[in-house]
């Protein structure tokens, strides 16, 4: 006989006069599926633990361990999404929900589409980096209001004998924008940019128009000054900069008393250029055609 008959011999005669209650098998079930569930329920915790956290741990192989001391970096990361052409405001929200934070750099517009983004999509970084998007203005709508200008400098009565070296035509331009009279406009830019990205812009207007046009006067700043016998008003700040937005030097005058003509240097090109100078350039290089 072995040792394992002796024990189960032993334990049939301890619990051989031992009378089980109607409820005990019952009890013993329970009890039984509470410790299973018991153990599912942690098994799935540790799983779900090392699923989701990536946990580096650098040990150098014969060294004794410091009782605690080593520190066990936890990072929760994220893959950053694709946010180009998206709208800025909807790429800055998708980035929020997804944990990451948002810069904005370049056109501030709540329609502007992101161009390009930092870091790039599907890089991966811990969650709560940013992400920084920058914005551009999405293109003038087509098809144009005027059709296709050639170059853009004869449209609208007014041709442009003069413009700083190196623009071309932004092939967009529009009709009634002043007043109750024709008015037209275009712009000008830097070969390779978006045609919101202006270098410069001439806004055109005839009768009722005329007058309204060269009657408002938002620049804080504004100067009259002789423009080949003619009043003109030149603006350091134009329309917007004296309010806090970008800065547009502009000049604004009538070619006759039906016809006025205002043009404006961009923010960024005013930057490179003289303005000032070049719109009193540009100015004495229109000529009414009919």
């Amino acid at each position: 006989m072995t040792i394992e008959d002796d024990l189960a011999d032993a334990m049939a005669a301890h619990v051989a006069e031992v009378q089980a209650g109607p409820g005990l098998g019952s009890a013993v079930r329970r009890g039984h599926r509470a410790r299973v569930t018991r153990l599912r329920v942690a098994g799935a915790a540790i799983v779900t633990a090392a699923v989701a956290v990536t946990v580096p741990v650098m040990l150098n192989p014969g060294e004794p361990a410091d009782n605690g001391q080593n520190q066990v970096v936890m990072r929760d990361d994220v893959t950053v999404p694709d946010m180009t052409g998206r709208r800025a405001t909807e790429a800055a929200k998708a980035l929020q929900d997804a944990g990451l934070k948002v810069a904005l750099a370049g056109m501030r517009s709540d329609n502007g589409l992101v161009g390009t983004q930092e870091p790039a999509a599907g890089e991966v970084v811990a969650r709560g980096s940013t992400v920084t998007l920058h914005v551009q203005l999405p293109p003038a709508p087509t098809p144009q209001a005027l059709g296709d200008l050639g170059d853009g400098r004869k449209f609208g009565g007014i041709r442009l004998t003069y413009l700083p070296d190196g623009l071309e035509w932004g092939k967009w331009s529009k009709d009634d924008v002043v007043g109750p009279g024709k008015s037209y406009t275009t712009s000008f830019r830097k070969p390779g940019l978006q045609q919101a990205d202006y270098a410069v812009q001439v806004i055109v207007a005839h009768g009722a128009s005329a007058d309204a046009l060269y009657d408002f006067r938002p620049e804080p700043r504004t100067e009259t000054v002789d423009l080949d016998g003619r009043p003109a008003r030149l603006s350091k700040d134009g329309d917007s900069g004296g309010a806090g937005g970008p800065v547009t030097p502009s000049v604004t005058w009538k070619l006759r008393k039906d016809l006025a003509v205002k043009v404006l240097i961009g923010p960024e090109y005013a930057k490179e250029i003289d303005a000032m100078s070049e719109l009193r350039k540009i100015a004495k290089g229109v000529r009414p055609v009919r």
